[in-house]
């Protein structure tokens, strides 16, 4: 339909990367979904990948660790519709 965004599948590697990689193809993907250019869907499942790709980056960075809430936070803002 005239004025829908392209729906796009996802998985949870993509969103990482995205989130990580400044630059890359997945940002931009990222970018286009927040301005409602495409609309991103994954299944539920892929936010693990998600979540287990950032926990492992934090530790390997000696950093403070995301608390739930922030996780939470991160997930309701990220455009994609984790399912």
């Amino acid at each position: 339909m005239k004025g829908q965004p392209k729906v796009v599948y996802v998985d949870g590697s993509t969103v990482l990367r995205g989130l990580v990689i400044e630059g890359s193809d997945e940002e931009t993907l990222l970018h286009l979904a927040a301005c409602n250019q495409v609309e991103l869907i994954s299944k539920g499942r892929e936010w693990n990948t998600v979540l287990l790709g950032l926990i492992e980056m934090v530790r390997a960075s000696g950093a403070e660790p995301f608390g739930g809430e922030s996780l939470q936070q991160l997930r309701k803002s990220l455009p994609v519709d984790f399912r």
